[in-house]
């Protein structure tokens, strides 16, 4: 009896959890509450991740899943039907019940069990959550999944996209690096709300580990690490939709010409709802469809998105996730189930590499496409998709360096390596960037980049242009001394300046003061910036706005030796923070963007960098550190809502504890589940 009393006391000590319980979950939090989650498969992981996600996310997701449907408005009110009636005319709902009802395998195990772990956590909290928060789906995570693929040509043809939006990445290779590892770093800037928040978690199974972002509602990393590979992406600008001018048959109004064929248009009638004084009310909406996409509301164009439709986003993300060097991560791309992204990517050989990725079809050349197009000639019919080898793309570059920020792509190899001619205005239209330009002369001029370097770099809020506007304000006051007096003070905080828009900055509220004043202030920062001289009347103009942005700055703080900080502010709940960054107007923007309505002397923060990462690709151990703006839960009772937010705008980082035994180490807490499939 005392043998066998023995043998199961060192069976659970010795052996690993996951035997001593086939299908345990464990998950590790740490003290910003970030989910490690240890399984025995993806598939427990997943349920795991489901669980965690709806426990600091399930209103959010929720909330995406209705984005995704078309239903938002059964939520929030009449005023979404315009946004709702659109997702719904493209079908995003029907193709999501369809590939549902024909989805099987390994990915119909992990997107269920997903839903499983994450209707757990819905029923445990059911008390206090919206009666409108139903039971999760595969429906759902397969709408979502499409709208995430499409979302910024959806964004784009709405007119939303921010002035200033974009990202940030560079990678280092081995050889350039202090450690002799190769280094990434990821920055995505989007708007601090919904839908674009991240929700960060790390997996750890026999067949995957990862560490990373996704969007809440999504059961796949977007971007991140495992332990061999590290990725990021920034937004570049293929054309992935076209407007169809359609024809219609004048013999018979039920025909459309499909590039000089007859077609009969499909009449579909849907049902949208809102939410009114605490009734659902309903109307029909009648869609004609072609074979582009649905007709716009009032105009004969149809509207059609290359990747809508497709779905093999979310196994090329397995398969990114499971990538072990840059060859495997590049065979991945090959899918092109992504709609977009310029993706930089790194490996612990010390290995770089970047890839122009789009799913995107070949088009006629003699055609402008940035205006709607015919569609009852042959000319505008799309061609095959492009393939990736015929994109963009370097691995290795000379330099050792990539770094693109929303930049053209043959910018991305610091030096040279990608031809820069011959590329049509629908593969991309982009160019240099002031981010751009800045992050490469950092690290062109870093012989040795170590983790601290980059992650200053990463960081860096030196305003373009800023200190030669000051010389050039200073030249000024030399020449033009009668409209230079009583500006002493200004001048002098301008002068002790160093260009920069840290939290403690005290010369950046005037600056930005000064840009405030208007066109003649933007127009002679530009030309500062690109090395102008301003003439006698330009310096004159230059005081004048000198003048009148001191005196808005004593008006409104008291001080014209007022922090940025006290300035530039976040606020989630009841939490408020400085927040340090640049985002103006044109191409006036810091390497860390910071942009937000300006009101009574502050900037309420509402956008910037959404996550940042920088992971050093070390063999014997891969190391990273990240940062949210906000926080990774989103439910505004959970101490995790606001809680990294101090942290953010100081423009620092933490330290992710990558790995099961430093998760371990590191938690906070620990919870056990056993998953109910």
């Amino acid at each position: 009896m005392r043998v066998r009393i023995w043998l199961w006391i060192w069976l659970w000590v010795c052996l690993p959890r996951s035997m001593a319980c086939p299908a345990q979950v464990t998950i590790y939090r740490d003290a910003f509450g970030v989910p490690s989650i240890e399984a025995p498969s993806l598939r427990s992981a997943l349920y795991g991740l489901g669980y965690v996600m709806a426990q600091d996310c399930a209103v959010q997701m929720a909330r995406n899943y209705r984005l995704a449907r078309g239903r938002l408005a059964e939520v929030d009110g009449r005023r979404l039907l315009l946004q709702d009636g659109l997702i719904r005319s493209l079908g995003i709902e029907a193709l999501a019940e369809q590939r549902a009802r024909t989805l099987s395998g390994p990915l119909a195990e992990l997107l269920t069990a997903f839903c499983a772990g994450a209707n757990r956590a819905l029923e445990e909290q059911r008390a206090r959550l919206p009666d409108w928060v139903e039971p999760f789906t595969l429906v759902d995570v397969l709408a979502n999944a499409q709208l995430i693929n499409i979302a910024f040509p959806l964004y784009d043809i709405a007119g939303n996209l921010l002035p200033g939006a974009g990202s940030n990445q560079f990678a280092v290779a081995s050889r350039r690096s202090a450690s002799g590892h190769a280094i990434l770093s990821m920055d995505p800037h989007l708007p601090w709300s919904e839908p674009f928040l991240w929700y960060e978690f790390a997996l750890y199974t026999p067949e995957l580990v990862f560490r990373g972002i996704t969007v809440p509602g999504a059961p796949l990393g977007v971007m991140g690490h495992n332990d061999r590979v590290a990725w990021c992406m920034t937004n570049n600008d293929p054309d992935l939709y076209d407007l169809f001018t359609v024809r219609v048959n004048p013999d018979n109004p039920k025909q459309y010409s499909y590039h000089g064929v007859w077609r009969d248009f499909e009449e579909v009638t849907q049902e949208l709802r809102w939410r009114e004084n605490g009734q659902m009310r309903t109307q029909v909406q009648r869609v004609r469809r072609t074979a582009w996409g649905p007709l716009l509301p009032f105009r004969l164009q149809a509207l059609r998105i290359a990747s809508l439709g497709t779905w093999d986003m979310l196994e090329q993300t397995l398969e990114m996730m499971r990538a072990r060097d840059v060859g495997q991560f590049r065979a991945a791309l090959q899918r092109r189930g992504l709609s977009m992204w310029n993706i930089v990517y790194a490996d612990v050989t010390g290995r770089i590499g970047y890839q122009y990725n789009a799913h995107l079809p070949r088009r006629d050349p003699d055609v402008d496409w940035q205006r709607p197009v015919p569609g009852d000639t042959a000319k505008t019919q799309w061609g095959d998709l492009w393939a990736l080898e015929d994109l963009p793309h370097i691995v290795d570059p000379p330099s050792g360096l990539l770094v693109n920020a929303n930049s053209a792509p043959w910018l991305t190899p610091v030096g040279a390596g990608i031809r820069a001619e011959g590329w049509p205005t629908y593969v991309t239209s982009h160019g240099r960037t002031s981010r751009y330009t800045r992050l490469a002369e950092l690290l062109s001029a870093d012989p040795k980049v170590s983790v601290a370097e980059a992650k200053r770099y990463a960081t860096d809020t030196l305003i373009p242009g800023a200190l030669a506007t000051v010389a050039r304000l200073q030249q000024a006051a030399i020449r033009w001394k009668d409209r230079a007096s009583g500006l002493q003070e200004a001048l002098a905080v301008l002068r002790r300046w160093n260009g920069r828009a840290d939290v403690g900055s005290a010369g950046a509220p005037l600056y930005a003061a000064w840009l405030r004043t208007g066109r003649p202030a933007l127009d002679l920062a530009r030309k500062a910036l690109q090395g102008g001289d301003w003439t006698p009347e330009e310096q004159e103009a230059a005081l004048v706005a000198l003048r009148q942005a001191a005196e808005a700055v004593r008006r409104d703080h008291g001080s014209l030796r007022v922090p940025w900080g006290r300035v530039q502010r976040a606020q989630r709940g009841d939490v408020t923070a400085p927040v340090a960054g640049f985002n103006g107007p044109g191409d006036i923007v810091a390497v860390m963007p910071t942009w937000g309505s300006y009101r009574d002397g502050v900037i309420r923060a509402t956008g910037g960098s959404s996550f940042r990462m920088i992971v050093e690709l070390d063999p014997s151990g891969v190391r990273s550190w990240s940062i949210l703006p906000y926080g990774n839960a989103q439910d505004p009772a959970s101490p995790h809502y606001a809680d990294q937010m101090r942290l953010y705008g100081r423009g620092e980082y933490r330290p992710t504890h990558f790995g099961l035994k430093n998760a371990r180490r590191h938690a906070r807490s620990r919870r056990t589940l056993q998953p109910s499939f």
